[in-house]
């Protein structure tokens, strides 16, 4: 088993099913049509954006994430495809995607390939943890965690729609947080 199957093993309590806030804030300036969940774990984003008439691909590492995602698409019954990949080397369909999501994940080797995964006027709405989330708590691995500005520096060759950084208070918690919509012109 691996850590991460370990994590979606634990019992579930109704906030590892809460979408992220700022996807549920965004919704309305984002794309309409296919989505990819990159590290979609359970599912919590992706099955809002199903509610919201999206098709999406969820995509994780974990089986265990990936087998109560599926469950759960079935009882909803909510167009939400689970998918067990390694996301290290997973390649993506070029023009795609419509939108494409990311969520406290960073794999850098794999932006490249997210861009080409999207359709003209597609997004990529991409937020992770920032260097400072070393001082607030887990991860801690630099390897995991971007730069000042790294989001700004990885997507710029794309139109920024919005961006912000810094400290934030989600359901009660704090994290050193990046989060960049880039559109595909």
């Amino acid at each position: 088993m691996t850590d991460w199957d370990a994590k979606y093993s634990e019992e579930d309590d109704k906030s590892q099913w809460e979408p992220s806030l700022i996807l549920t804030e965004l919704i309305s300036t984002l794309p309409a049509g296919m989505a990819l969940d990159i590290a979609a774990g359970m599912g919590r984003n992706s099955f809002f954006l199903a509610e919201h008439g999206y098709h999406v691909d969820a995509v994780d590492f974990s089986d265990t994430a990936i087998n109560k995602g599926k469950k759960m698409a079935q009882k909803k019954e909510l167009p939400v495809t689970f998918t067990h990949v390694d996301l290290t080397s997973f390649p993506l369909p070029p023009e795609s995607f419509d939108l494409i999501i990311n969520f406290n994940y960073l794999e850098r080797s794999l932006i490249p390939s997210m861009k080409g995964a999207l359709k003209k006027n597609g997004a990529i709405l991409f937020e992770t943890f920032t260097i400072e989330q070393k001082e607030i708590g887990s991860p801690k691995n630099p390897d995991y965690l971007l730069a000042p500005n790294e989001l700004i520096d990885l997507f710029g060759d794309l139109h920024i729609t919005f961006y912000r950084e810094g400290i934030f208070v989600e359901r009660g918690r704090k994290k050193a947080v990046a989060t960049i919509v880039a559109r595909k012109e």
